[in-house]
């Protein structure tokens, strides 16, 4: 049995995130290494990683980044509930030290997809899927969960915001002479 992840809904979103337009190269899950990296950082411990397991961390990752592009809420909880269908782990609830919480069991791809997909799930729950968002600074795609008390977020980054807010000023600029 995998541990959740302090933040899930930020697992979710940073794998989503491993495709950026804004790269070089805009794989960031190149390799089985990268993966290992990405899972160990999330709080999955140095678990070994496939080929196998790379796909469908890339499959995932398209997969809930469709929660995000959906044209509504309804096609992203159908898009997120497919998710859900097609893994094979389990819930079980588990002691914490605050109460009880939801743990996943089964293999490491499936414990992942299940817990990506119920945290969004979750979040559109709570929050409204209005809180999702695709990064306003093209040509970025990244996503974001807006956390902000006025729902205000347009991007997926300061980085972003301040480069857009550059051109944009550089624009402004060059029309005044």
């Amino acid at each position: 049995m995998f541990q959740r992840p302090d933040d899930p809904v930020a697992l979710a979103v940073d794998l989503v995130n491993t495709w950026d337009e804004l790269e070089e190269s805009p794989e960031l899950l190149r390799d089985t290494a990268a993966l290992q990296w990405f899972l160990d950082r999330h709080g999955y411990g140095r678990v070994r990683t496939t080929g196998v397991d790379l796909a469908r961390a890339r499959e995932l990752r398209d997969a809930l980044r469709a929660g995000f592009e959906a044209a509504d809420e309804q096609e992203a909880v159908a898009a997120l509930n497919a998710i859900l269908r097609g893994t094979g782990a389990r819930p079980q609830f588990e002691r914490a030290n605050d109460g009880w919480r939801v743990a996943w069991s089964g293999a490491l791809l499936d414990v992942l997809a299940a817990s990506t997909a119920m945290t969004l799930l979750e979040a559109i729950r709570d929050d409204g899927w209005d809180r999702f968002g695709v990064c306003a600074g093209a040509p970025c795609c990244c996503v974001f969960v807006d956390r902000s008390k006025n729902r205000s977020r347009r991007f997926c980054s300061d980085l972003c915001a301040d480069r857009v807010a550059q051109a944009a000023h550089r624009a402004r600029r060059k029309a005044a002479h």
